[in-house]
């Protein structure tokens, strides 16, 4: 995995979803359970004349046309569907709004 920094414009504002991670569970006629999940922040952005999607494990409020500096790693899209390379980002900056998101 290489890790870069680019700066790039938002193609699409963020999608936040609530993914499932982990249930631990009691089955005792009906189950009693916990379930553990987390957030993940997924957008794309124009980079080199290429649309490049973006991960995020966490909320990261992004809106079209946001200047953006992104820093992360680049990796095979294949575990999400997607044909290429994705930004697996650990520290993303708004340069708009001036709001800094980083994963530590």
């Amino acid at each position: 995995m290489s890790k870069k920094t680019i700066e790039a414009y938002a193609l699409t504002d963020s999608n936040i979803v609530n993914k499932a991670t982990f249930f631990l569970g009691i089955p005792i006629i009906i189950v009693f359970g916990w379930l553990n999940n987390k957030y993940m922040s997924i957008f794309s952005v124009d980079h080199n004349d290429h649309r490049l999607v973006i991960v995020y494990s966490g909320i990261c409020p992004v809106v079209r046309n946001d200047s953006l500096r992104i820093k992360g790693s680049m990796t095979n899209g294949e575990k999400l569907g997607i044909l290429g390379k994705i930004m697996q980002a650990h520290r993303i900056e708004n340069l708009d709004t001036g709001d800094v998101y980083e994963k530590r």
